[in-house]
């Protein structure tokens, strides 16, 4: 039941379920949602269960919800206008894995699971939703807050997909995003930008004590406080370890129509263990503001939706455009050839090449010519399924990147819905290319794959799998992820391969192609203008899915060009000239990817915290790409390093 990036439709304005804690995430995600022109049609608060003593709002300490304050979350309904549900957190965490998958711990092809889920907490937003969607048929995505914890992004992302609605996140990666304004202050300078009051109602960290409870954490002075413990003791800026946990109270004026108060008398600070303290609270009220002023909305103006483009990248385009008229520095004369079908006996062409790490089984086809192509993938996955059992001794949940080739893009959601297939609900597919190739496969042959077999074990793999929209990359919605890395041990050192989803020029935001570049030019010119607009964001998606993977170096490349004879020359030197500009050593100050922020930049305090005790990535999130230091001869210039680049 799994969308596709195909199936998605962002032109509509989505009817939005927004997940709340009570915290400053969630709302801020839901006022992003507002300005990128989607409607909140109801709240979703998960909370804890009656407890057994007077302890009315007892703090769960739940891996994955927020529950200090939760006997005050009934008034957001009020302050919003909006309706709310709430379902009670059953069950403990049962699945830690940062990844969550309902195949959890599953050994079989058929990705059926061999331990039950029920009791895990994370099943209880399902049926919190479902009670939602059964009174609202028309809602199509659930909204969270996830900025930089792959742990509870992921298990919303589980339980929206199983539901068919489009899983939002627009804070993801949010810290390390470009701003059109420099601030000092990161995230919590911009929700105090849009008059977001969100009030400390938990400290668990050192250097803050229960002097901050109740204070405004987009304050200035607080967050200059925070900041100062966070350097000193070490964790996030933003709480995204548990050190601290907020509720808001008040925001801009035409979204919340009214504010929570709470009186001194309404508030109890409870001390734990290890200089823990937290708010209980006796009561509370909503109070309605009494008339809507004219500037209301300016919020909208103040609200930061990160630069399409991150610096370095503007700066690529800015050198494409400057040298629209030269020959790429590679010294590239691309040649174009009319390729006729190939003429060969195309059954049992497949070819299996075995490595130290890996297995490249190439080019399976069906095994004899069909008039479905949804029937010649069915095929292939049987073909593929017997020749990883006989032959390399593995299954499809070690296939780590698959290349697929189409006759027509048309077969795309017949295919797609085939292969997904072999992996059932396994939360981390194999990256993937999918190319339609027109005449240039065999005769009667639809579909053609090629995958990568990794021979370690599972746990030697790191994986990114990210199918929430956000304005960090396309969302990879669907039976494939964005990366997957195998470990490779040479002589005691720790290396790994990764290997890269294709990327397409898309604006992560509203996954649709970016907009043509409209000028006074010629039809032509314009759309050469576009064609580099493209191939520069195609080359940041890849930059930043390389970055998350703590990736140092491009050792392969390969980029797809749609163009017809007059213009494929043009566009092919304008992909090289990309290429080469982007891989210049001046540039390697320029591409390091730190934010000029406070903010925490990449790194998943939750998982290294709470989870595993193993972040997804094994630097900051900060890794310099490409690495000149990674080379045993560092080049001069782009001319110098042509014939030795990827």
């Amino acid at each position: 039941n799994q969308q596709t990036n195909q199936q998605l439709d962002m032109n509509q304005n989505l009817k939005v379920i927004g997940l709340i804690s009570g915290g400053k995430d969630s709302f801020f995600s839901l006022l992003h949602c507002h300005a990128n022109g989607h409607r909140i049609i109801a709240l979703a608060n998960l909370c804890p269960p009656p407890p057994p003593t007077h302890n009315e709002d007892s703090d769960l300490n739940s891996f994955m919800y927020q529950t200090v304050g939760h006997t005050l979350i009934p008034l957001y309904a009020e302050i919003l206008a909006l309706p709310l549900y709430r379902e009670e957190i059953r069950g403990t965490a049962i699945n830690r894995a940062k990844e969550y998958s309902t195949a959890y711990q599953d050994d079989d092809e058929t990705g059926s699971s061999s331990t039950a889920l029920d009791h895990d907490e994370t099943e209880s937003m399902m049926t919190l939703l479902q009670r939602i969607v059964a009174d609202y048929p028309d809602a199509n995505a659930v909204c969270s807050g996830a900025i930089l914890s792959s742990y509870q992004r992921t298990r919303v992302e589980s339980v929206a997909l199983r539901m068919n609605l489009v899983p939002l996140a627009y804070l993801w990666q949010y810290p390390g995003l470009p701003t059109p304004i420099p601030r000092d202050g990161g995230l919590l300078e911009d929700m105090a930008a849009v008059g977001m009051d969100a009030r400390i109602v938990k400290v668990a960290s050192g250097g803050l004590d229960e002097d901050l409870l109740w204070e405004n954490v987009c304050a200035e002075a607080t967050r200059k406080e925070i900041a100062k413990a966070m350097k000193r003791f070490g964790g996030s800026v933003l709480g995204e370890g548990g050190e601290f946990e907020t509720l808001v109270v008040d925001g801009p004026a035409d979204f919340f129509e009214g504010a929570i108060e709470v009186g001194v008398e309404q508030r109890k600070i409870v001390r734990g263990g290890g200089g823990e303290a937290s708010l209980n609270f006796m009561g509370g009220t909503s109070v309605r503001r009494k008339r809507r002023r004219v500037d209301d909305t300016g919020w909208l103006e103040k609200l930061r939706i990160p630069n399409r483009l991150d610096e370095a990248f503007e700066a690529l385009l800015e050198t494409l455009d400057h040298e629209r008229n030269h020959t790429p520095a590679l010294g590239l004369r691309p040649s174009v050839e009319k390729t006729s079908s190939m003429q060969c006996d195309w059954v049992d062409r497949y070819h299996i090449c075995t490595g130290r790490w890996t297995t490249h089984i190439s080019n399976l086809s069906a095994s004899h010519v069909k008039d479905s192509t949804q029937a010649q993938m069915e095929d292939i996955n049987r073909i593929l399924r017997s020749l990883l059992e006989h032959e390399v001794h593995r299954s499809t949940a070690d296939i780590v990147f698959t290349t697929i080739l189409l006759r027509s893009i048309d077969d795309f959601q017949a295919v797609n819905q085939k292969y997904a297939e072999l992996f059932g609900t396994r939360p981390n597919p194999p990256a993937r290319v999918t190319v339609a190739c027109g005449n240039t496969l065999p005769p009667g042959v639809n579909v053609m794959v090629s995958v990568v077999v990794a021979l370690g074990p599972d746990v030697a793999r790191q994986h990114l799998h990210v199918q929430s929209i956000s304005y960090w990359a396309p969302a990879n919605i669907g039976p494939y992820s964005q990366a997957i890395s195998v470990r490779l041990e040479n002589d005691g050192d720790a290396l790994a391969v990764v290997y890269v989803a294709g990327q397409i020029p898309l604006v992560p935001s509203s996954m649709e192609i970016v907009p043509r570049m409209r000028s006074e030019e010629s039809q032509s010119e314009q759309d050469i203008a576009s064609f580099r607009l493209q191939t520069t964001l195609a080359l940041q998606h890849l930059w930043r899915v390389g970055k998350a993977m703590d990736v140092s170096w491009w050792v392969g490349a390969i980029a797809f060009v749609v163009a017809g004879e007059d213009d494929i020359k043009v566009k092919a030197s304008i992909a090289a000239l990309a290429w080469t500009k982007i891989h210049v050593p001046e540039r390697h100050g320029g591409l390091t990817g730190r934010s000029t922020q406070t903010d925490d930049t990449g790194f998943d305090v939750w998982n290294e915290r709470c989870i595993d005790g193993r972040s997804f990535m094994t630097g900051q999130g900060n890794a310099v790409l490409p690495d000149f230091s990674c080379l045993s001869i560092v080049p001069d210039n782009g001319a110098e390093i042509s014939n030795g680049y990827p």
